[in-house]
């Protein structure tokens, strides 16, 4: 998103919008650090009961995120603009999206409240994060995964959550972003070289997808979740930073989900590596005619002149 739209207010206007972004982020973050306290307090009946642990951080998490969806929808008055054929409810599932902004959770836990899945999200995400008080702390609660960046290790780690998941019957929305890092310019030029190496297509708007924690996540969870939702997300305007959110700045976000049923899907590492190229082939288009078009459809008047912009002919799409 262009810097130059939050400086076309006047000096004055200008200034009364940051103050209000810097309250409403301190609204937003002194809750969660008593969430924080909440679920530290929650180790408590951790020995005696497990599932009543799990259950009292899945409602700090519901509430909390809840709020978050709240101020999006009613306070900032963001449009969702969502294409998605109806999901099934009480469905366990994996979820892919491609990653662009700290902004693309919010559609995220969108989704997740209108499926009234919001208390069972999960999500791989950097060690790092783990430290960072908020956000963070409260993931290490929710059985969230954390990694390293060391496969081996990682892969270890990995399992044995799936194996929790899997004997303590715990509900799940797992939450994968495929290309391992937000989008940049400079991360686009890296991933065009390895799609050439790997002879796949050069995308403009998407990195090449990281295949291993969800290769294994398929595999590991074959006989849990029941479905892949492919969710593209899109910001009509450009891609906010998280500030620019807080500013007001973002009017509109495009998000399309696709459902795939797990036997719809290769049941083998190298089969899954290459549907998940495919997928992420179907992103790009999908953000080629948002940028294009300003939407994720493409006027019937225009779909039989619609072509890729950046396709490899040595390379198709299934």
């Amino acid at each position: 998103m262009d810097p130059a739209i939050a400086n076309e207010r006047p000096l004055l206007i200008r200034w009364m919008v940051y103050a209000r972004a810097i309250l409403i982020s301190l609204l937003l973050f002194v809750p969660l650090l008593v969430i924080n306290a909440l679920q530290t307090l929650s180790l408590i009946v951790k020995p005696l009961s497990k599932p009543l642990f799990r259950g009292i951080n899945r409602r700090l998490a519901q509430v909390y995120w809840s709020i978050l969806v709240w101020f999006l929808e009613k306070v900032y008055r963001v449009r969702l603009k969502w294409q998605s054929a109806e999901l099934p409810s009480r469905e366990d599932a994996i979820l892919i999206a491609n990653h662009q902004t700290a902004v693309d959770v919010l559609p995220l836990f969108a989704l997740a409240a209108r499926s009234g899945r919001m208390g069972d999200m999960k999500f791989f995400v950097k060690d790092v994060f783990k430290y960072i008080p908020g956000p963070g702390w409260g993931m290490v609660f929710l059985d969230c995964i954390f990694l390293k960046r060391r496969w081996m290790s990682d892969r270890r780690r990995i399992k044995v959550t799936f194996e929790r998941f899997r004997t303590e019957n715990i509900p799940l929305w797992l939450n994968i972003f495929p290309e391992g890092t937000r989008f940049r310019l400079d991360k686009v030029r890296e991933a065009q070289i390895t799609a050439k190496h790997y002879q796949l297509p050069l995308c403009e708007h998407v990195l090449v997808p990281y295949a291993k924690a969800f290769e294994t996540s398929i595999l590991g969870l074959k006989n849990q979740v029941q479905a892949v939702y492919d969710i593209t997300i899109g910001y009509p305007q450009g891609i906010p930073s998280l500030w620019q959110m807080l500013c007001g700045d973002v009017k509109q976000i495009e998000v399309r989900v696709d459902r795939f049923p797990l036997t719809s899907l290769p049941q083998e590492a190298q089969g899954i590596e290459q549907w998940l190229n495919e997928r992420f082939w179907a992103k790009e288009q999908h953000l080629q005619r948002l940028h294009k078009s300003g939407s994720f459809t493409t006027p019937k008047k225009q779909a039989s002149q619609a072509l890729p912009l950046c396709a490899d002919k040595g390379w198709t799409a299934g």
